[in-house]
């Protein structure tokens, strides 16, 4: 596992930096609805550089990125851009292809999945049910369904329907084609699964690094608020059962970024890579279960407050628990793991 650089660090300062100035989450307190885009914000960050290591096969500095936005529950379409282009790239994409673009990978469950997308002709017809920040985005990749090929089809060319989700910072829609025009990717057969495999693996660390982000603030504030809150004369914190369910949220968001530095850092897996699918679904399984946790805990820590609109824990409530389904729910990852070792194993058997 390799540690992150003190170059790597001071780039994610003035990404934060940034952040700080622009305050991504100002539109959404005046009260329910959908997020309205920052512009200036997201434009800001690409001046910056945040699509770029990726591109350079940097996971580990686009991770500290993506946790960064995670810690500042940012809405802006990082997971859709950075999971778009590296999946173009490499399904045997050009750059020509990279026109602002999402992905539409998910099943209706969430998980990492084939589309029922047909495919005749180069045209397309069918249904995407989980697209990310659709509604800024103008191309989007995938992959059809029977005989499957990696395919980019115009946003434009879609019937679009925006979906009610619990985190308005992350919004989702539903994208139904019919007959739309597609460009269709040369990965084919066994090289289609071993790239889909790395886009996969990449996906889910970008996903991860954004979860552990959320944690991270809900610790940090979550604590600062318990040495605040007063009750009997006594800061809250001063109690042994406030203590202990601080530590351990420290200890489920210290353990989940040791194992996103492990998953940033090992190599995107290829076909039957079951270490690789292993280590994915360790990670995203115990983090997902780890995000879940800390968000019930600093709501229960903070009490009625948590609960009010006008303050920010709802947002990274609501962030943790729906991202915790996004590329497949603990459970979910709990079989593969068990899938995985079974397959390890049986050459003993």
């Amino acid at each position: 596992m390799r540690l992150p650089s003190a170059e790597q660090y001071e780039f994610v300062a003035s990404v934060e930096a940034i952040l700080r100035t622009h305050d991504p989450l100002r539109g959404l307190r005046a009260g329910p609805g959908s997020r309205a885009p920052q512009e200036d914000l997201w434009r800001d960050l690409e001046a910056v550089g945040v699509l770029e290591p990726l591109d350079d096969g940097d996971v580990l500095t686009a991770c500290l990125i993506a946790e960064a936005l995670g810690r500042f529950a940012a809405p802006v379409p990082y997971l859709a851009r950075t999971v778009g282009r590296a999946a173009i790239s490499v399904l045997g994409g050009s750059s020509g292809d990279e026109d602002a673009p999402t992905f539409g990978f998910f099943s209706a469950r969430g998980t990492f999945a084939a589309s029922r997308l047909c495919l005749r002709d180069s045209r397309v017809d069918g249904r995407l049910p989980f697209v990310p920040d659709a509604d800024i985005s103008r191309t989007v990749v995938a992959i059809t369904g029977a005989d499957p090929r990696a395919v980019v089809l115009r946003v434009a060319d879609a019937t679009p329907t925006a979906l009610v989700t619990l985190d308005a910072t992350q919004p989702m829609s539903a994208l139904e084609f019919t007959g739309a025009a597609a460009r269709v990717l040369p990965l084919a057969g066994d090289a289609l699964t071993a790239a889909l495999a790395r886009v996969r693996h990449l996906g889910t660390a970008i996903h991860c690094a954004g979860l552990v982000g959320a944690m991270s603030w809900l610790l940090d504030t979550t604590v600062a608020y318990a040495g605040q809150r007063v009750q009997f004369g006594q800061p809250i914190a001063s109690r042994q059962a406030v203590k202990h369910a601080c530590a351990e949220m420290l200890a489920r968001v210290e353990s989940s970024r040791a194992l996103l530095l492990e998953l940033a850092d090992a190599p995107a897996g290829g076909e039957r890579d079951t270490s690789a699918e292993l280590l994915v679904s360790t990670a995203k399984g115990f983090i997902s279960e780890a995000a879940e946790e800390c968000a019930a805990r600093a709501f229960q820590l903070h009490g009625g407050i948590g609960f009010t609109w006008e303050y920010d824990l709802h947002h990274y409530f609501k962030r943790c628990i729906a991202g915790a389904a996004l590329f497949g729910s603990a459970a979910h990852h709990r079989g593969e793991v068990a899938e995985a070792l079974r397959t390890q194993l049986a050459p003993l058997t």
